[in-house]
């Protein structure tokens, strides 16, 4: 037995499809889709994404520049504070 993925786009196509199917007397399964396409990523990281996505449509960001600054800052002192 083997398996068949299709991505189909259109409706129309995926209804000439199953007529297809059916005349060739072939089982089959559809699956339909949301139009959120995660692929198979587990639920917790799409809720961590939709999450992040919301914080930057609410302006709840920092700029590259400011974590960049941030960041050479915290090293700085990591430096200091360890003799480096």
């Amino acid at each position: 037995m083997a398996t068949l993925k299709i991505e189909i786009a259109e409706d129309s196509d995926l209804l000439e499809l199953e007529t297809v199917l059916n005349r060739m007397g072939l089982k089959y399964e559809i699956e339909e889709d949301d139009d959120d396409d995660w692929g198979d990523l587990p639920e917790e990281a799409i809720e961590g994404i939709k999450a992040g996505l919301a914080d930057a449509e609410a302006g709840r960001t920092h700029s590259h520049e400011y974590v960049m600054a941030e960041t050479n800052k915290k090293i700085a002192e990591f430096r200091k504070k360890n003799g480096r």
